[in-house]
């Protein structure tokens, strides 16, 4: 009886654990920029989950996690801000670029906006910006892409941005061809 139970728990975890590894996902960054004279704010957000549920962080301004909804989560909460810094050895963070590189085809871009008006002090880098992101948007015609951006030539920092840019995966392809390099290239 005992024997029964265990055994039919470990089918159900592992059947979930194969359900959350072949379920897509997708990850969001989200932000806005607002930088007019003198005053300056911005936000910034990282959504990991499906359409409109799974899990939040907000970096910036402060550190910020949220489960449930995107717009209303079940539960949040913020962290205390760390200032230690983090040294990395050359070797180790070649090895993660290569893991990085290996599984990226494995990640599907999924849509970019960014929108807004850009106004920098000096009008030609203004103009640039304005010619590249044009360039592009008309370079590649998707409704996965969209770029709208006004410039504002009038010699100051004026910029009001926002943004974001969402990537659809399956975590159990990612996390096989992760596993896959890191140990062809750790020999």
């Amino acid at each position: 009886m005992v024997l029964n139970i265990i055994l039919w728990g470990l089918t159900a975890l592992i059947s979930i654990l194969l359900l959350i590894l072949f379920i897509p996902f997708r990850l969001a960054i989200l932000g806005n920029v607002k930088w007019i004279g003198q005053q300056k704010s911005g936000s910034t957000q990282i959504q990991f989950g499906g359409l409109n549920h799974g899990i939040s962080v907000s970096p910036f301004p402060s550190i910020h996690i949220g489960v449930g909804r995107f717009d209303h989560p079940i539960f949040s909460f913020s962290l205390p801000k760390n200032n230690k810094t983090l040294k990395q050895k050359s070797k180790s963070t070649i090895l993660y670029l290569r893991i990085g590189k290996a599984t990226i085809g494995k990640i599907h871009f999924d849509q970019f906006f960014l929108n807004g008006d850009l106004g920098l002090p000096n009008p030609m880098h203004t103009g640039l910006i304005y010619g590249w992101s044009q360039s592009l948007g008309g370079l590649i015609k998707s409704k996965k892409l969209d770029i709208t951006i006004k410039p504002q030539f009038n010699n100051r920092f004026e910029t009001d941005m926002k943004g974001h840019f969402r990537l659809k995966f399956f975590p159990g392809k990612v996390l096989w061809q992760a596993m896959k390099t890191y140990f062809k290239f750790r020999r």
